[in-house]
């Protein structure tokens, strides 16, 4: 396993520990809801939704991380400010945790930004993301909310190496930092098999070695446009979710803080494995501990047995 010289920094998000060395917290995981094709989204213009499945879905979520240890943080996406308005006021109802919202509608984030700090929000809410398309509009208002929790992108079409990445990844936490963020997660943007897959994990390091702040992950999006799976023989579900699971695990494996794992239907599937490699990784950090004579609280599954 991994040990980095640089000191690791942890940041609390509304009650979620993400950061620190491989093994000192668990791996948190990154569930979404409504999002286009779930079965719960009845329309995601008006943010209509089957809200005893959405419970469901959510009642797992919690369950497995009693079960397992490992933190689960929601997602909700919102395509209009009216939907965000419905998934955000029913979700901070029906769960305890820290939310992340994001959109492809900018409209619609400032929405959110606004209504999270209205609602008293802020020590929840995780704003998803300082990138590099973002206007200054949306910048000034996340300024001056009292929002300080956020994901940061460090994604350009134009950065397609390590160094160029991480040129991006510091500018955009330079940026971040202007905008009051005080928590961040850094996620250098996974993309999909064939497009660039797997410089994401080389650059995790790179972010864990030089920066020392938290990571974070989409590595569900690798397998999104694979030609393979969409092959006959190849494009059911099942198959599907095993490319999720194994590019989920694989980034827990290269020192991914949280991860975001898509729809939560499939939560016990990626938390189940998750906690297994959260055992490989506890157990082979103590024992490189040991060897070098470092003194530093781990993580101790809950699955061990």
């Amino acid at each position: 396993m991994f040990v980095f010289k640089k000191e690791q920094q942890v940041f609390d998000f509304g009650g979620v520990k993400i950061g620190g060395q491989p093994g000192q917290n668990p791996t948190v995981l990154i569930g979404g809801l409504f999002f286009k094709g779930q079965p719960i989204v009845e329309s995601t213009k008006e943010g209509r939704f089957d809200k005893r499945l959405t419970r469901e879905w959510i009642e797992t979520g919690v369950s497995q991380t009693k079960e397992t240890g490992h933190p689960l943080i929601i997602q909700a996406y919102g395509r209009t400010p009216t939907a965000m308005e419905n998934h955000i006021s029913w979700l901070a109802e029906n769960y305890e945790g820290p939310f992340m919202f994001e959109s492809t509608s900018a409209k619609a984030r400032k929405f959110a930004i606004q209504y999270c700090e209205e609602q008293g929000l802020e020590d929840r809410a995780i704003y998803n993301s300082i990138n590099l398309s973002m206007k200054d509009a949306e910048k000034d208002l996340l300024s001056a909310s009292k929002l300080n929790m956020a994901v940061v992108l460090g994604w350009s079409p134009r950065a397609t190496t390590l160094p160029d990445r991480m040129t991006t990844i510091e500018s955009m936490i330079e940026d971040a930092e202007g905008m009051g963020i005080t928590k961040m997660v850094v996620d250098p943007a996974t993309m999909p098999v064939g497009a660039g897959y797997g410089l994401e994990n080389r650059t995790m390091l790179a972010i864990k070695s030089e920066l020392g702040l938290p990571t974070c992950l989409g590595p569900h999006n690798a397998p999104s446009a694979w030609k393979l799976l969409k092959k006959e023989g190849f494009d059911d579900e099942s198959t599907h979710l095993s490319a999720v699971v194994a590019s989920t695990v694989a980034s827990q494996l290269f020192a991914t803080d949280c991860i975001m794992y898509g729809s939560m239907i499939r939560t016990k599937e990626v938390f189940v494995a998750v906690a297994l490699i959260g055992n490989a990784i506890a157990a082979a950090t103590a024992e490189a501990n040991r060897a070098l004579g470092i003194e530093r609280s781990l993580f101790e599954p809950r699955t061990i047995d």
